[in-house]
């Protein structure tokens, strides 16, 4: 099993930033291209979208009639992260304006437009008549976006299906139309000695993305600002993402990470977190949240991540299935699908942004097949040792 493992993770290119798994993570100024650029950061990029053009990367189609299971798609993140500042850049707009959105070559797909100045958010597609139709639009949170010169912003979009995608800015949900229904799943069970399928009930998603193109056409990200707005990096994959800066803060990146998180937390739970390491987590945001509260770092201390984090986010290499030893499948979904890593204490990240040598599938981890001795810092355990006696 292992052995397998780091045969496939060689092909998933990962890079080093305040990130775990992701394909790509860079800074935007260290990378110029054919548009103007500026110290502050870009106005203008465009990002091509990795492997968007070849046939069944981001999309599996399911053959096995026994399962009856048709096409899935692989759940994806693109992080954005900027900075206000004071000064408009060269373009001399003074409007700020941020505009993010994903394009089918030069056909967009999905977007959305805020404005500073107005403190509002539109989001559009081009539907399927060819005309662009404004699918949401609502007003920023204040509490959360002050638009001030110095302040940092971050803006995420989730695909989480063909037609599922969820705007986030500085945490808070560009969406707020939900759609309610049951459905029969395209997975089936034998049920005294009957064969039926598997049905789930009050299902709660986002409401469609109805665009001319799926989600998962789209070749490119293109990004574009006015005024006082920059961005500075990008980071995408089937992975978690956070601000830099924030080594040796393990609690506050978990709590950044849940505030965009799918957690939906009752009021009764955060007053009985308020007691604990947790009290600044949010409510979350649901359905309309980034990725599921399982993949939130584990802290051993307030400012260090645990030596090996038992569930980082899975990717496309992590079977959808139980499989047996001739590689078939014996079950109807697979629960454990997430990876297990040996961890930075200090940073959060893969140890020494090495996957293969430090990340197993979670079931192998769950069969105590990893060791990560090698991760543990033991000046930091010292550290901790000494502030566990003074308490």
């Amino acid at each position: 099993m292992i052995l397998i493992l780091i045969v496939t993770l060689s092909i998933f290119v990962t890079c080093s930033g305040q990130s775990r798994h992701c394909i790509d993570d860079f800074d935007l100024i260290e990378r110029p291209n054919t548009f103007p650029t500026d110290p502050r950061g870009h106005q203008v990029y465009e990002y091509k979208i990795p492997h968007a053009e070849e046939p069944g990367y981001w999309t599996k189609q399911d053959t096995d009639a026994a399962m009856r299971l048709s096409t899935v798609a692989w759940a994806r993140s693109f992080y954005i992260f900027g900075k206000f500042a004071d000064q408009p850049g060269n373009g001399g707009d003074e409007t700020t304006t941020i505009t993010a959105g994903i394009y089918r070559r030069n056909e967009l797909i999905y977007k959305t437009i805020i404005n500073c100045e107005e403190g509002t958010y539109e989001n559009w597609v081009l539907n399927p008549a060819n005309k662009l139709e404004r699918l949401h639009h609502g007003d920023i949170d204040k509490s959360l976006t002050s638009c001030n010169a110095g302040d940092d912003f971050d803006l995420i979009l989730k695909n989480d299906n063909f037609h599922l995608a969820n705007w986030i800015f500085n945490a808070q949900p560009l969406q707020h139309t939900v759609r309610k229904f049951s459905k029969a799943l395209k997975r089936y069970v034998v049920r005294h000695g009957q064969v039926g399928p598997v049905m789930r009930e009050n299902i709660r998603r986002p409401i469609k993305v109805n665009s001319k193109y799926s989600i998962y056409d789209a070749t490119k990200l293109r990004l574009e600002a006015t005024g006082r707005a920059f961005f500075n990096r990008i980071a995408f994959g089937q992975c978690n993402a956070w601000p830099k800066g924030m080594e040796s803060q393990c609690q506050k990146v978990r709590e950044w990470i849940q505030h965009r998180s799918k957690a939906n937390i009752t009021q009764h739970t955060l007053d009985w977190l308020k007691v604990t390491p947790d009290a600044g987590f949010s409510n979350g945001l649901g359905v309309f949240g980034n990725n599921n509260i399982a993949f939130l770092p584990l802290c051993v201390t307030n400012k260090y991540f645990s030596w090996i984090q038992p569930t980082l986010h899975s990717d496309r290499n992590v079977p959808l299935y139980d499989l047996d030893k001739n590689g078939n499948k014996i079950s109807m979904e697979k629960l454990d699908r997430a990876y297990c890593c040996c961890t930075d204490m200090k940073t959060g990240q893969v140890f020494n942004d090495d996957r293969e040598k430090n990340c197993v599938f979670l079931e192998v981890c769950n069969n105590d097949n990893l060791s990560c001795i090698h991760a543990y810092d033991p000046q930091i355990g010292m550290e901790i040792e000494k502030e566990l006696a003074e308490h």
